[in-house]
Formats: C-alpha cells, structure tokens, sequence
C-alpha cells in the first residue's frame, strides 16, 4: 500500500493528501505557490489547509501581510493522534456521566412514534447491534427469515447469537420450515431459544421482525432496509399479534 493511500485511509482526501505531500517536499509555501504546485483552486487550497492545521499536519507562520504554511515533523504525528485518543476518551467518559441525564429529557418527548431507517447490509446490521443493546426482563419475539439471514450475514448472525447468548437474551421464534431451521432449531437450548416452525409455503416470511421493549425491528434483505420504530403502543400490538401466531404455529407442531 503507497503512502496516499495510506493518508487516504486516515480519513484525508485527496486534495488533503496532495497539499500535504507538497508541503513536505517544498518545506514551506504561501497559498498561491502551492495552488500552482498542485493546481488546486486558490480559493481551495485556504479551507485545505484550514482542516490540515485541524489534524495537527501543517502549520504556518505570518510574514508580514502573509502566510507562510509549513508540514510538521512527521515524527510529531504520532504523539497528536495520542493526545487526540486522549481527548475522545474524555469525551466518552463525561457523555457516558450525563447519558441517564439526557436519555431522561430524550424519553419525556417520547409519545410520538420515532422511525428510523438504515441502507444496506451495514444498516441491517445495525438492526440488530441495537436489538441486544438493550437490557430488559423480557424475551425478544422473533419472526425468523433464517434463511435470507444466513444467506448475507451468515458469520456475523454467528457472533450475533454468541453476544445474545452472553447477555443472556431469551428468544421466541417463528421460523419458516427448512433444514437450516432445523438446524437453528437443534441449538434452542445452548442459544436460549424456543423456535417453532411454520409452513414456508402457507406462511412465507419476507422479512426478518424482532419484537423486543418498546420497539420493533424490522431487516428487508430483498430491498437492503433495516427499520426501527420505537413506540410502546406499536410495539405492544405487535406483542399481541406474535402472541396469536405463536399459539398457532404451536398447533400446527400437533
């Protein structure tokens, strides 16, 4: 991997990248020699260099009227990573103080429906990061496209299931009949599970539900969507209705 790439994947983009380099090389330089040097618009290159002396990259000294811009010693790009680590530790730590402060003000406002959305199999994933975020005394109800879930996420539903297992999570689920059902169906005891199965061609699920606290979680692999709505009234319903196609699919077992 060459060093622009490297610089890329620290978050800079190219034009960073470029200014940066030459800075390097030319030792220091005001704007319009390096607009030149890199053909970057003038106009450009001011904010470019405003986000590099940000990262801690570049510097600048004033020469009367003008700006002289000059790249830091490299070996002093390591300590200010260290010391920006430092400070987003602080940060996480005084959020974390004054997270039960503003989840308190967050739920007050909480009547109407929240909905969100999320795209592709990274937003699907986060469907279900958040589904065993949570920590309430009450199993999550699950209707189970094993299948369709398997079939994309099929190491990450693995460590999913190890982590909801470790917080101990219980699991109802109805699941579409089939040997990978089966199979999910085999582990119910070590994965704190009871699955039970429904006709895949009476009952077709085209989606992946998961019930659980005040929300519901909703996985579409066919359109690469995760929802979530968090509303107790929704939520409760959906309860409800479950509770109805558990009894069913229990029957159908007979």
């Amino acid at each position: 991997m060459d060093k622009e790439t490297r610089l890329l994947n620290l978050g800079l983009n190219k034009n960073q990248v470029e200014i940066y380099l030459t800075l390097l090389q030319l030792g220091s330089a005001r704007i319009q020699e390096i607009a030149n040097k890199t053909l970057v618009k003038r106009t450009t290159v001011y904010s470019i260099l405003d986000a590099l002396i940000q990262k801690g990259l570049i510097s600048y000294s004033q020469k009367g009227a003008h700006r002289e811009y000059f790249a830091e010693n490299p070996k002093k790009i390591p300590t200010y990573f260290e010391e920006q680590e430092k400070k987003i530790k602080s940060e996480q730590k005084t959020f974390k103080e004054i997270l039960p402060e503003l989840l308190a003000i967050y739920n007050i406002k909480g009547i109407k429906p929240k909905i969100r959305t999320y795209e592709g199999l990274t937003g699907i994933k986060k469907i279900f990061d958040e589904s065993i975020e949570l920590k309430l005394n009450e199993e999550m109800l699950v209707y189970s496209a094993y299948e369709s879930t398997s079939k994309y996420l099929e190491q990450y539903l693995k460590d999913y299931i190890a982590i909801r297992v470790k917080r101990g999570l219980n699991q109802k689920c109805i699941a579409e009949y089939s040997q990978q059902s089966l199979e999910l169906q085999a582990n119910d005891q070590k994965e704190l599970r009871i699955t039970r199965l429904i006709s895949k061609e009476q009952f077709p699920l085209y989606n992946q539900i998961i019930i659980y606290g005040n929300k519901l979680y909703i996985a579409s692999y066919k359109d690469l969507l995760g929802i979530i709505i968090e509303s107790s009234a929704i939520a409760n319903t959906q309860k409800t209705i479950f509770g109805l196609a558990w009894l069913a699919a229990g029957l159908e077992l007979k």
